[in-house]
């Protein structure tokens, strides 16, 4: 029987090197690297890793992270050569997991598997209770550097309205920071934002259950939270979406989160949303911007791909919800 426990401080970069001894000697490096960093600052527990041994020896391993949006993400667990065999259950693993999410009061659990990990899929969703959920496209795009010149004109010509009321950038729709408005907007933007999450194509299956305050609330915790880059999107006056940004200095920028109304989508304004994202990086100086995507989103996708935006990287998610009790 396999004997599933936490491991020690001794044990840990040994446990974290094998549950990702998936990736290459270099991305391996720097994942190990960042991941004992967290530790000795104090935000890796070690109730959230998992190591599987047989007669002492390490046969697996898995690394669960608790999130602000309350739900608990994890690399699909890695296992040596040969197991568990078929005689042995991969259940124990699992079962730690469940616990584990219901200390933490997590209402799903989203497992990821790197595009060339290798792992028993089958057996990995009837084990563990799992359902493929979609793939996940990790997009970027440089920024160009604006030049002296460039940079005159385009203070001398934007700034007046990029720093008081709605921004407009040469389309139809305005962007309206929080920062702008001295009242609360909290549940202005938990409307609207569960508002777009109506019939969408981002993980829809997710989205239908998850808690927006604790989304927004996972946005926030992420990164800095600065208002001026969380935007309401408006046509004509009216709310029709929201954007929001986050900071990664010194050189990256996120687009976090774009969400429209449905009545607002299939009218081009995917593009012009984000090339409003690529305008503000490139007045925050910073040299890449990156997202993520449903790759079913193709709306989504065609929109960053026309403006510039390349896939990096591809990754399966999968899910388990877990009812009350």
């Amino acid at each position: 029987m396999l004997e599933i426990t936490n491991p020690t401080e001794a044990e840990l970069e040994t446990v974290l090197q094998f549950a990702f001894q998936h990736l290459p000697p270099s991305d391996l490096d720097v994942q190990i690297g960042a991941m004992m960093k967290q530790y000795h600052s104090g935000q890796l527990d070690l109730s959230g890793v998992f190591q599987a041994k047989n007669n002492g020896d390490l046969v697996g391993a898995m690394y669960v992270q608790t999130r602000p949006d309350g739900s608990a993400m994890l690399w699909v667990p890695a296992w040596a050569p040969g197991f568990p065999p078929e005689s042995m259950s991969q259940e124990p693993m699992f079962e730690s997991l469940v616990q584990f999410c219901r200390t933490q009061n997590a209402f799903a659990a989203i497992a990821i598997a790197d595009r060339d990990q290798q792992f028993d899929e089958k057996t990995f969703c009837s084990a563990g209770q799992f359902q493929f959920l979609s793939n996940m496209v990790n997009l970027s795009v440089v920024i160009p550097p604006v030049s002296d010149a460039l940079n005159e004109y385009f203070t001398a010509k934007t700034q007046a309205v990029f720093e008081s009321g709605a921004k407009h950038f040469g389309g139809t729709l305005q962007f309206v920071p929080l920062s702008d408005y001295s009242e609360d907007t909290s549940d202005r933007l938990k409307r609207l934002v569960k508002e777009t999450y109506r019939n969408t194509l981002d993980f829809p299956d997710l989205m239908q259950i998850a808690p927006v305050e604790k989304v927004l609330q996972g946005y926030k915790a992420n990164a800095l939270f600065l208002p001026e880059l969380w935007f309401f999107i408006q046509k004509e006056g009216n709310d029709v979406g929201v954007l929001l940004l986050t900071d990664l200095p010194p050189e990256q920028f996120e687009l976090t989160y774009m969400g429209l109304l449905e009545s607002a989508r299939r009218r081009g304004f995917s593009q012009e949303i984000v090339r409003f994202a690529k305008e503000t990086a490139r007045r925050w100086n910073r040299l890449l911007l990156l997202t993520s995507v449903d790759a079913n989103n193709i709306p989504a996708c065609q929109a960053y791909l026309a403006q510039g935006f390349k896939a990096w990287d591809r990754k399966k998610v999968f899910v388990r919800f877990f009812g009350e009790g």
